[in-house]
């Protein structure tokens, strides 16, 4: 840095204006030495910046270089005397896993999430190529499993329903007729008229959807002694009582989240670029007959319940469909058939403003 001090005010002014800085006659020389020394310093402290970016980058590059070396001259294999560990980029999760299973997942007291996966191999063991195509109807057949929980072997369920499901899909949502019960689902398809099990669920629990029926229950107080007892005595008197009640339902609402995602990644929607609407339909059959009639659905047997209500849901695609339901009576002598045919015929219309 330069000795402003020896310097005269003249000199000190043609030097600032050499620097391009705004100075003028006015200024005392101590002013004009204050502001070449601060022009100083601040160059100074530029050029070490830099300096330093520079060596920094150098560095970068080199440690880059070294990777890349290492990484081709031993072709991700072991080299002489030592072991090179190489860690592959991040990939997408796959869309399906090769398995074979159906998952059951609860969402409220009215709505179930069901997602499945049927491997090449079973599908070619059943006929089920190509994905979609292969004319044969996949169901998804829920179970009311409550009180059987333990024993369930597929044919001792208090009652079920069906839901018809297409194969271009591998998940649905599905809405159970009661809540506070116990459900299973079973993957099928029907074949020749009988439904052929591909894979059975794990038993879930539908929530109450309404207020307990159980009005004398005695709560428990948490008091000053039982905080003390359980450690949290020193957070309850540093927080207050009201901080203390959102801390203790953090871990319960941690651990909910964690169970719900421990039992299966769902299926990632596509990737859509701008605005995009999805409408799909279900069409809801049921009905009543004796309650040790018999009762065919596309010819299958349906069960009933102890008032001999049937009940079922199923895909609904566009065209015309027939639903051939046939109830004959205990002893063989009476049959009923009943055909409803449904239209359905969806239009789309789009309406892009720039």
């Amino acid at each position: 840095m330069k000795d402003f001090s020896s310097m005269t005010k003249e000199e000190l002014l043609k030097v600032a204006k050499e620097k391009g800085l705004t100075v003028n006659s006015k200024m005392k020389k101590e002013e004009i030495i204050s502001l070449l020394s601060g022009t100083e310093k601040l160059k100074k402290t530029t050029r070490k910046t830099t300096q330093k970016a520079t060596k920094t980058k150098k560095i970068l590059e080199q440690i880059e270089k070294s990777i890349e070396n290492v990484i081709t001259s031993s072709q991700y294999q072991p080299s002489e005397g030592g072991v090179v560990y190489f860690v592959e980029p991040t990939k997408d999760l796959p869309y399906e896993y090769g398995d074979t299973k159906i998952v059951f997942l609860v969402q409220d007291p009215y709505w179930t999430h069901v997602y499945w996966e049927i491997s090449y191999k079973k599908r070619e063991e059943l006929g089920l190529l190509p994905r979609g195509e292969h004319g044969k109807q996949l169901v998804v057949r829920v179970y009311d499993v409550t009180g059987v929980e333990s024993v369930f072997n597929g044919l001792n369920a208090n009652s079920f329903f069906d839901v018809y499901v297409n194969d271009y899909t591998n998940n649905w949502y599905i809405n159970v007729p009661e809540y506070d019960r116990s459900y299973c689902a079973d993957l099928g398809v029907i074949v020749d008229g009988n439904f052929i099990v591909i894979a059975r669920s794990n038993i879930i629990r539908v929530p109450r959807g309404s207020v307990s029926p159980f009005y004398d229950e005695e709560w428990m107080i948490v008091t000053d002694d039982i905080l003390k007892a359980s450690g949290l005595g020193v957070l309850h008197e540093v927080v207050g009582s009201g901080m203390m009640i959102r801390a203790l339902e953090l871990p319960f609402n941690i651990s909910s989240a964690e169970f719900v995602s421990s039992f299966a990644i769902p299926e990632r929607p596509p990737q859509r670029k701008g605005f995009w609407l999805e409408v799909h339909t279900e069409l809801t059959v049921y009905g009543q007959t004796e309650p040790d009639a018999t009762v065919t659905i596309f010819g299958e047997k349906i069960k009933l319940d102890k008032d001999g209500k049937f009940y079922l849901k199923m895909y609904l695609p566009d065209g015309i469909r027939n639903i051939p339901i046939v109830g004959t009576s205990s002893d063989g002598t009476h049959t009923i058939s009943i055909i409803p045919i449904v239209e359905k015929k969806t239009e789309r219309y789009e309406d892009i403003r720039k």
